[in-house]
């Protein structure tokens, strides 16, 4: 059970890696990572893949144990056990950019207040907090009852 104390503390936490939250998030949005041809290591096409990569180095950074099925999913895990008590899912994977786009969509951007770029709100961003989220678990040593799961796809679109 997470102490009152530690759930004041996550938002100073979080302040405190927001710079990295945003670094991150900028590395996964320079990956055009639609569906493409697919190529072997790669059955949604080399942006889905690099995708998967990246946050893969993502998670591992956050200290976490993770594991790449098939070229398809991450899984990062927090916690100890075979089977997770809870899985988060998340996607790296974006449609197409389309028409209309005035600045480059895979560059982002802070602008007004707002992040803008192919995937930050769905879903590379989500992702990114996830990870974030089980790095605070982890380095306040909250004991978990059962793992927690990041399961990460590259084919949701």
């Amino acid at each position: 059970m997470i102490e009152r104390e530690s759930v004041k503390s996550v938002g100073a936490y979080l302040e405190s890696q927001a710079e990295a939250m945003r670094q991150a998030l900028a590395a996964l949005i320079e990956i055009p990572s639609y569906r493409t041809q697919a190529e072997e290591g790669a059955p949604y096409g080399k942006g889905p893949a690099a995708a998967l990569q990246e946050g893969m180095r993502l998670a591992q950074e956050q200290g976490l144990r993770t594991r790449l099925v098939e070229n398809v999913m991450l899984e990062a895990d927090l916690g100890e056990g075979a089977e997770p008590g809870l899985g988060v899912l998340c996607h790296l994977d974006v449609v197409p950019e389309g028409n209309g786009w005035t600045e480059d969509p895979f560059k982002m951007e802070i602008r007004d207040g707002w992040m803008i770029g192919r995937g930050v709100a769905d879903d590379k961003g989500p992702m990114v907090a996830t990870l974030y989220a089980l790095k605070f678990l982890k380095e306040e040593g909250v004991s978990l009852r059962y793992p927690i799961r990041a399961l990460v796809g590259d084919n949701e679109e």
